[in-house]
């Protein structure tokens, strides 16, 4: 248990920090990680690829806390068994903002990068998207959709 605490500590801090920029949040978020693996080690079942799990456990529980913030924030109800990323109208955007930063490595076009940024962080409607790049509405639909994909795929499997 050491050896996999010492060896996956700092990247799973750094991962929740870029996951939820703050201190705090991070090391919530790492503790319970490191809870949840030590809780399934002790189950003495044969795992035969520990990064994996790790992994698996590090996106399951930012999904559930990343959930618990939108349901807040919007101060909505939804079925409890909703996957993050499944659903464009429960992705809010803060959760798209939240990875606004790894656009660069997701694999986006620039056209799907300008179009995103416009929508996610500048708040402009597709109606105002579609003046500004001088395109038809339906691209800039398309474009989103594509962009949310890619990311869907990265993030969620």
């Amino acid at each position: 248990m050491d050896r996999i605490y010492d060896e996956y500590y700092y990247k799973i801090y750094n991962w929740a920090i870029k996951k939820t920029r703050h201190k705090e949040d991070a090391e919530d978020l790492t503790n319970s990680v490191f809870l949840a693996i030590f809780e399934y080690f002790n189950k003495n079942i044969n795992i035969e690829k520990v990064d994996n799990l790790i992994w698996k456990i590090a996106y399951n529980l930012w999904c559930v806390k990343a959930k618990t913030y939108i349901k807040e924030k919007n101060n909505t109800s939804y079925d409890e068994t909703y996957e993050i990323g499944y659903n464009v109208e429960m992705l809010d955007k803060v959760i798209y903002r939240e990875i606004i930063e790894d656009l660069d490595e997701i694999g986006l076009t620039d056209k799907e990068k300008k179009v995103f940024r416009m929508y996610y962080v500048n708040d402009l409607s597709i109606k105002e998207i579609s003046k500004n790049m001088d395109t038809k509405e339906a691209n800039i639909k398309y474009l989103l959709y594509s962009s949310r994909n890619k990311i869907k795929e990265r993030y969620c499997g």
